[in-house]
């Protein structure tokens, strides 16, 4: 197994799932379905256990489907807040693909071919979702060993870079599973916006799902990429409302 910096973990029971990221501050909260009287217990134990973990900034993830149905005022008046500091949102939209979103001409997109690329798009991303520099130190310090893990054959994570004119201007990751691949990251240089990179990052990402023999596309749309998906064909799912915990800062 590899070293606890460089791997996820997954804990998950009837009730919640948390992952646990490779930095600390990569902690989420999700698939809630709680009796209404186990609402201020549950919040307790996975409090304890993202102290124990030593992990920070817990974000919760409140669905549609998740139980009780007013569970997220529930979890505001035990302290929570809504997930409105950047890189946060604090609404996002579910949304699925199943067929070939339109090809956008005159943007190359790919996957990064070295370890060059692969920090050019974390530079990327991080300028874009404005990441506070302690977090960007944290991604910086486990760079090299996250390359080696997702540039292996049998990785399932695999990030992508898209060029505007022959100059870096977008970046995305797709996590592909057994039905279909997860969209995560996909993030534009504010003066490249509007000239197709993140379409095409859509585009190359759904050829390699093709590839694998899953074609589906999954996402958690925010406020600027759903109508730039809802053009490409994505469907809603479902709503989810995003609470930050302070208690675990």
């Amino acid at each position: 197994m590899p070293p606890r910096e460089q791997r996820f973990e997954r804990i998950m029971n009837d009730r919640y799932c948390v992952l646990l990221g490779p930095v600390a501050r990569f902690t989420q909260v999700q698939r809630l379905r709680l009796a209404p009287g186990d609402v201020v217990e549950t919040v307790a134990e996975i409090r304890r256990l993202v102290s124990e973990s030593g992990h920070l900034d817990a974000e919760w993830w409140v669905g549609d489907s998740a139980t009780p149905r007013d569970l997220a005022k529930r979890l505001l008046e035990l302290g929570l807040v809504r997930a409105e500091r950047p890189p946060h949102e604090p609404r996002f939209t579910a949304m699925a693909l199943v067929d070939a979103p339109a090809e956008v001409p005159g943007v190359v997109a790919r996957p990064v071919e070295t370890f060059e690329e692969y920090e050019l798009a974390s530079d990327i991303a991080e300028n874009a979702f404005a990441v506070p520099e302690s977090e960007r130190a944290e991604w910086r310090r486990i760079a090299r060993e996250r390359w080696e893990i997702e540039k292996a054959p049998e990785s399932r994570v695999k990030r992508f870079l898209a060029w505007v004119d022959g100059q870096p201007a977008a970046t995305a990751t797709a996590v592909f599973g057994d039905a279909g691949a997860l969209l995560i990251g996909g993030s534009t240089l504010p003066e490249a916006r509007g000239r197709g990179a993140y379409r095409a990052l859509v585009r190359t990402r759904w050829d390699e799902a093709v590839r694998r023999g899953t074609p589906g596309l999954v996402v958690q749309a925010g406020a600027m990429s759903r109508p730039i998906l809802e053009r490409l064909g994505f469907q809603p799912v479902c709503r989810i409302e995003a609470l930050l915990d302070p208690s675990s800062a």
